[in-house]
C-alpha cells in the first residue's frame, strides 16, 4: 500500500479552526473543499450560517473557493448555488483528472485542499501534489453507505499510518 497518499499536511478540528492568515501567507489561494461531513453534515442540505459567515470570511482575504464533492450533482449544485461558488459533484475522488482542471488558473502550491476522509480527499490531494488539511467528520452518523464501507477500510490504513509513526487524526481510536 502506498502510504504517502494518505498522509495529510494539516489537521484541524473543524473548516473553522483553520488558520486561513497562515496559508494565505504561504501563497495559498485556491481552496477546494469536500462537501459532506467538511462543511456540514451529509443530511444538511443547505449552507449552515456558521458555513455562510466563513465562506464570507475566506473570500474577503483572497481566496478563490470552490466545492468538490463525490456526492450526486443536484446535491452539490443546489449547495453551491447558496454560496455562490463553483461546485462540483460526482468527482469520482480520488482520481485525479477533474481535481486538475477545477484548478485552472492556479498552480499546485497555490492551492489547497480540505476534507473528511483519506480514501477520497486525502488520496486525491496527494495524488495531485497538493496541500491538504483534514478535518474530523462532522457526523460520522450521518455518513452514507458507501462512506460507512469507506471508513472501515480507513481504519487499517489509519493503523498502519500510526505503526510508521505517521501523522493520524485524533479523532480515531487505535
Amino acid at each position: 500500500m502506498m502510504l504517502k497518499y494518505f498522509v495529510y499536511d494539516e489537521y484541524a478540528e473543524s473548516v473553522f479552526d483553520i488558520d486561513l492568515a497562515k496559508l494565505y501567507a504561504q501563497g495559498k489561494r485556491l481552496i477546494l473543499t469536500d462537501l459532506d461531513n467538511t462543511l456540514v453534515s451529509s443530511d444538511v442540505s443547505l449552507p449552515t450560517p456558521e458555513v455562510l459567515a466563513w465562506l464570507k470570511k475566506v473570500v474577503e482575504m483572497g481566496f478563490t473557493v470552490k466545492i468538490a464533492s463525490n456526492n450526486n450533482h443536484e446535491r452539490v449544485r443546489i449547495f453551491g448555488e447558496r454560496l455562490e461558488i463553483e461546485s462540483y459533484g460526482l468527482v469520482l475522488k480520488p482520481l485525479t483528472h477533474k481535481i486538475r482542471s477545477y484548478m485552472k488558473g492556479f498552480t499546485k502550491a497555490q492551492t489547497v485542499f480540505i476534507g473528511d476522509q483519506f480514501l477520497t480527499d486525502v488520496a486525491v490531494a496527494k495524488r495531485c501534489g497538493l496541500y491538504m488539511i483534514l478535518v474530523r467528520p462532522v457526523k460520522l452518523a450521518a455518513d452514507e453507505d458507501i462512506t460507512k464501507f469507506n471508513r472501515k477500510i480507513e481504519k487499517r490504513i489509519i493503523y498502519k499510518l500510526h505503526k510508521k509513526g505517521l501523522p493520524v487524526p485524533p479523532y480515531v481510536d487505535l
